[in-house]
């Protein structure tokens, strides 16, 4: 569905953002289709740390989603790739919120999550750093229901099965904000 958030975005020099960036993964999938300026955020110093070495130039800040550092209507676009994985639904509608404050009007949002009901703990290694992770997996017509009620139209909504090395089906939403920009 990348392609279909590239094909959505409106014609605009405000930047498209990375909400969840990380280490700038898929900062580097955008820049290739010619996606333009870019800006991301994310929650962890360390992560965005690795992310600055993998795009230098790019502006990045340490935000929570929920509170993103951004005026009303300054993005053209939004990905937020399994950067609600650790979100309750009522966190997830916070972030749906704070995204439509922050989008343009018609501007594109791309969703993808782990699929499915209930929440669970994972303790492991991530980064090379002993780790306990909370994980919540959301549906993707909840997620899609979620942007509806917060005046956006969705576009579209995928399932896959999950696949070898994934203990979980993968959902997205893709959607369109309509109307004026939220308010602060």
């Amino acid at each position: 569905m990348l392609d279909e958030l590239v094909a959505a975005l409106p014609a605009s020099t405000a930047p498209v953002l990375d909400a969840g960036c990380g280490t700038g993964r898929m900062l580097g999938h955008l820049a290739p289709q010619g996606v333009v300026p870019l800006a991301g955020v994310d929650l962890s110093p360390a992560m965005l740390a690795h992310a600055r070495l993998r795009h230098p130039g790019t502006p990045l800040a340490v935000a929570d989603l929920g509170a993103l550092p951004l005026a009303p209507a300054s993005v053209r676009g939004v990905l937020c790739w399994y950067a609600v994985i650790h979100s309750t639904p009522a966190e997830v509608a916070t972030i749906v919120d704070e995204l439509a404050r922050v989008l343009v009007p018609d501007g594109p949002v791309l969703l993808g999550f782990q699929a499915g009901r209930g929440e669970r703990v994972v303790d492991g290694t991530a980064y090379r750093q002993d780790a306990t992770l909370h994980g919540v997996l959301h549906e993707p017509e909840d997620v899609a229901g979620l942007l509806g009620e917060r005046g956006f139209s969705v576009l579209a909504t995928a399932r896959r099965t999950a696949g070898r090395g994934e203990r979980h089906d993968q959902g997205f939403v893709l959607a369109r904000r309509h109307g004026e920009p939220a308010q602060a």
